[in-house]
């Protein structure tokens, strides 16, 4: 595991907490150069999204989840193109890196916070299941 990966990995643990003060120092660590940039995020990502739906999804379901999503989301949100959204989560549902034309890394590694975010309230994860998430994000990428 590299430093980006643990740091990444405190990242989100951070904002799943709701420690924004540790969110934040520890999002000021990132490198958006480093080329493992967004991995660690990604993988976490997508566990959580295969948990949410692990039958899959059609894309009219995806599609409908995130108009849901976006509706819920505070003043900011809807700066993420619903398309967008709903290839982060179809790539995150097959366990693949998103394909075609993607915003930049800081963008994404955005979207995937805050849909992992959402994700895990979802799954009603509690602070045990969300280092078990964190750890088998981690556990993954080691391999």
């Amino acid at each position: 595991m590299t430093s980006a990966t643990d740091t990444e990995l405190d990242v989100l643990g951070a904002l799943l907490a709701f420690d924004f003060i540790g969110f934040a120092q520890k999002s000021a660590a990132l490198d958006p150069a480093d080329p493992h940039y967004g991995q660690a995020v990604g993988a976490a990502f997508g566990l959580a999204a295969r948990r949410r739906f692990p039958r899959g999804a059609t894309p009219e379901g995806i599609g409908g989840y995130v108009a849901e999503v976006l509706g819920s989301l505070d003043a900011g949100a809807e700066d993420f193109d619903p398309a967008f959204l709903e290839g982060l989560i179809a790539d995150g549902l097959h366990g693949t890196a998103p394909g075609g034309e993607h915003p930049d890394p800081e963008t994404t590694i955005q979207a995937r916070l805050v849909l992992t975010l959402r994700l895990v309230r979802e799954l009603g994860l509690d602070p045990d299941q969300q280092r078990e998430l964190l750890a088998e994000a981690a556990s993954r990428l080691a391999a």
